[in-house]
């Protein structure tokens, strides 16, 4: 993803997350106040139940009294309707009595049914509301409830729609603010880089000028120090060379590239230029490079000793050329130096030698792949000629080639043309013979077509001697395209920007050169004061720094403003001022700068450090070395208590008072006082313990106002024992085991003389846990041996009834001997 595209994320992203909770406000309060629409209407409906009680009670009683008078007007109406059938000539006032009469029932019957339906469609509405009309009381308070409850409902729901509106309105304003201090921003970051455009976008073509004719200068430097002229002359040839680019559509440094090249060959520079203009214009008419066609032009003056003057000619003969067959001529300049190199050798010269190449590669090519196979196949026949095994297989068909091939070159015969017809004359033409003479598959490969085709080589190759202006042809061709009309237009813009350049590059040398010296001057003085140096070094320093500000001030104003449009944006939602939110972004500010500084004297300081913590690391493992002790000495000198001592004990080493450094040297003192005090009152604790032992047993009679605490002590010990009971039920097995074996033991005596039955028990020696014998818990010292006297009677023979009856005899007896004890009188 492009910087371009991440910032506009970034920045959608930001309005999205601005603009959420307006939206959220927005959709929030639709739904609250669809809400409170709700409520009004459900309290429209409670009011309107609440009416329709009053009306029901209203028409329930006028209907009473609408069936009241009805009922008096219908027996008004029969009484009156009576009285006037039986009177023969009823009077006028009688029958308008009884129409009257009859109305008024008529009227008032109408009337009770309309108050009837009335009232049951009110019944029916009251109903629907959960009102029954047979208890309109309970239902009118019920009614008053709801409405109070609605009516509450409804004022807090108006104040969240408040709170709401409130909140929109804010959000509307801080995007309001926001939207005025980004586009304050905006403007101001947009006139900043405007500005900064306008300045590059104006100095821009001064300084591609000025770049570009001190790029041209250094590569005419470069050619008079080759062709050792003066740099009079140089810039001479360099205006020659500007005005032959204009003239065949080449940019000038691609000139100054070959001429560069030719005068790198030793060519003079007066002759270097003279040979850059056909061969520019035969560049931008076959398309090929002006490097590749020097090499190639320079070869064929070089090697084939073609004058200068007929380089315009040798062009003409390779384009010429190239139109008969598929070696082009970008191709030739391609291969030509090689070739070249190989034709001297053989004595050719001349355009005539540039023709027979020409000629020849166009033939080689319809046997070979490629122009570059074409040329490698012909350059392997030109070298093979006078090879020995050349001259030995040719000898053999009575044909000296050495010989032969002086003789052309001395009739001006071509060398290729002479060996293909010496190697037609051997092998009778049958091309089958041709590895006889030659064993290079090269060789070969260029030799088939020449032969098969030797009548099209040879009009090639007077075709293209004939040939006269052919590139200036092509290169007006050429220049009737649109892509050279616009590459032309380059070239004049590139030749202006160079003149521009070069009456600024004056001004450029004057100015860089004022510049070396005063700089020469500062670098003396500088030296001479460095003090004065380093103080103006720092004033320059600020003076940057303050131009940098100043140049880039609005944008980084509008850096700074679109963060505190959105402070300002919070603080307005939030209904806050400024200030605080300011407080708390320097506050994180702050502590991001706190760390820093603490990361950095961590590293600073990490020598004394680490050797501190050395020192602690030795400490604590003495102290683990030294067992429980040390352990225990380790928790107390590291505990907060222990930690603050240390603190305490170092600023009161400050003070001149010499205190333990650590809490554990402290704590021992204190123990071995502890233990000193001790030995030193033991006796006295001692005869403490003796007295408050012999008084506690008639302490105990005077509190529990009792002559035997014996007793006391004893259910006190039977409640304890009873517990005792209960843990060895929960967790009794070894106990269990150990009282069935001894039941068994005594089960089995019993049964063996049970008729007299003495029998002395001797009770089991404790154990340790280890299950040895051993001393009793507390480590009491070992009791006699207890004997049981046991007498029963009526006891038979069953082992169950014999263990029963000696438990509870031992029960017994162990009771009874419980009871005797700390003074025991008997009470």
């Amino acid at each position: 993803m492009s910087d371009r595209n991440l910032r506009i994320r970034v920045l959608m992203e930001g309005a999205d997350r601005l603009t959420r909770p307006m939206r959220e406000a927005a959709a929030g309060s639709s739904r609250l106040a669809q809400t409170l629409k709700t409520t009004r209407d459900r309290l429209k409906d409670l009011q309107a139940a609440q009416g329709a009680i009053g009306e029901f009670r209203q028409l329930k009683s006028g209907l009473s009294e609408t069936e009241r008078k009805m009922a008096e007007a219908q027996a008004r109406t029969t009484r009156l309707g009576r009285e006037l059938a039986q009177t023969a000539n009823p009077t006028k006032k009688l029958r308008a009595e009884f129409e009257r009469a009859r109305r008024e029932s008529t009227n008032l019957s109408n009337q009770h049914s309309q108050q009837a339906a009335r009232l049951q469609e009110l019944r029916g509405r009251l109903s629907a509301a959960g009102v029954s009309t047979r208890d309109l009381v309970a239902g009118e308070r019920r009614l008053r409830t709801e409405i109070g409850a609605t009516n509450d409902q409804l004022r807090e729901q108006e104040r969240r729609l408040q709170q709401v509106t409130d909140r929109s309105r804010r959000f509307a304003d801080a995007q309001n603010r926001f939207s005025r201090l980004q586009g304050t921003a905006t403007g101001l970051a947009a006139g900043g880089m405007a500005a900064v455009g306008t300045g590059m976008a104006v100095a821009a073509p001064l300084t591609v000028a000025v770049e570009g004719s001190m790029e041209f200068e250094s590569v005419m430097t470069d050619i008079n120090q080759k062709v050792n002229q003066s740099r009079e002359a140089g810039r001479l040839m360099g205006l020659d060379l500007r005005k032959a680019a204009l003239a065949v559509n080449q940019f000038p440094a691609d000139l100054q590239k070959g001429v560069d090249t030719l005068t790198g060959f030793g060519l003079g520079a007066r002759e270097a230029v003279d040979m850059m203009t056909p061969i520019g214009r035969a560049a931008t008419a076959y398309k090929a490079e002006i490097d590749d066609l020097g090499k190639a032009t320079f070869a064929a003056h070089d090697n084939l000793r073609v004058p200068i003057e007929q380089t315009g000619k040798a062009l003409d003969v390779m384009a010429q050329a190239g139109k008969s067959g598929a070696f082009e001529v970008k191709d030739m300049a391609q291969y030509f130096p090689e070739l070249t190199a190989s034709m001297q050798s053989l004595g050719s010269k001349g355009v005539p030698a540039v023709a027979d190449l020409a000629a020849a590669l166009q033939i080689t090519r319809k046997g070979a792949g490629d122009s570059a196979s074409a040329a490698n196949n012909l350059q392997n026949l030109i070298s093979k000629i006078n090879a020995g095994d050349t001259i030995k297989n040719f000898a053999k068909f009575g044909i000296d080639i050495p010989a032969a091939m002086k003789k052309a070159a001395k009739d001006g015969r071509s060398p290729i043309e002479e060996i293909v017809r010496l190697t037609q004359q051997a092998t009778g033409g049958d091309q089958a013979k041709l590895s006889s003479l030659f064993g290079d598959m090269q060789v070969q490969q260029a030799l088939r077509p020449l032969m098969s085709a030797f009548a099209e080589y040879q009009s090639i190759r007077s075709e293209a001697l004939a040939a006269n202006g052919t590139v200036n042809t092509d290169f007006a061709d050429r220049m009737g395209d649109s892509a050279e009309k616009v590459k032309r237009l380059q070239i004049q813009a590139k030749d202006l920007s160079t003149t521009v350049g070069d009456q600024l590059l004056p001004m450029v040398g004057s100015i860089s050169d004022r510049f070396s010296k005063w700089g020469t001057s500062i670098a003396a003085v500088a030296a001479r004061h460095p003090n004065l140096t380093r103080a103006a070094g720092i004033a320059t320093g600020v003076l940057a720094a303050l131009f940098l500000v100043v140049g880039g001030g609005a944008i980084v104003l509008a850096a700074l403003v679109a963060p505190f449009a959105a402070l300002s944006a919070a603080a307005t939602v939030m209904g806050i001022g400024l200030l605080p939110l300011i407080g708390i972004a320097a506050g994180v500010v702050l502590g991001i700068g706190a760390l820093a500084a603490a990361g950095y004297l961590i590293y600073a300081k990490w020598d004394g450090i680490a050797g501190w913590f050395g020192e602690v690391w030795a400490e604590i493992k003495g102290y683990f070395s030294g067992g429980i002790a040390g352990i225990t000495a380790f928790l107390v000198n590291f505990s907060p208590v222990g930690l603050l001592y240390a603190g305490m004990a170092k600023l009161l080493s400050w003070l001149g008072i010499d205190v333990p450094a650590r809490l554990s040297q402290a704590g021992s003192f204190m123990i071995q006082g502890l233990i000193n005090g001790i030995s030193s009152k033991w006796a006295e604790l001692k005869s403490k313990i003796v007295g408050l032992a012999s008084s506690m047993p008639d302490w105990v009679r005077k509190v529990l106002g009792i002559h035997s605490p014996s007793r006391v002590f004893a259910a006190i010990g039977g409640h304890v024992m009873a517990g005792l009971d209960q843990g060895l039920a929960d967790n009794a097995s070894s106990p269990l085991t150990r009282i069935a074996d001894l039941s068994s033991q005594m089960t089995r005596a019993l049964a063996v003389g049970a008729s007299s039955a003495a029998i002395a028990a001797a009770p089991v020696a404790a154990q340790s846990p280890t299950g040895q014998p051993g001393r009793a818990a507390g480590n009491a010292p070992p009791v006699a041996p207890a004997t049981y006297n046991l007498h029963f009677h009526g006891v038979s023979g069953d082992p169950q009834d014999i263990e029963d009856a000696v438990a509870r005899a031992i029960e017994k007896i162990e009771r009874e001997r419980r009871g005797r004890g700390f003074g025991d009188n008997g009470d």
